[in-house]
């Protein structure tokens, strides 16, 4: 019995798009989590410190 998988540009790509897709999954579950708590109050992100503290970036999040 040969039970063997063969490596293939197919199984890679698979297994490629299988972690992107679990990885991407994961952010947007954590990333939703947080929006959630943030706007429970219960935690506090210092989103302005992400910015030199003055939103001079170019984005704000709207009065959040």
């Amino acid at each position: 019995m040969d039970n063997e998988v063969r490596p293939t540009w197919r199984l890679a790509w698979g297994l490629w798009w299988r972690m992107f897709l679990i990885s991407l999954g994961i952010c947007v579950i954590i990333g939703v989590i947080l929006c959630i708590l943030q706007l429970l109050g219960v935690v506090c992100i210092p989103w302005e410190s992400l910015c030199g503290g003055n939103l001079s970036c170019g984005w704000s999040l709207g009065g959040l």
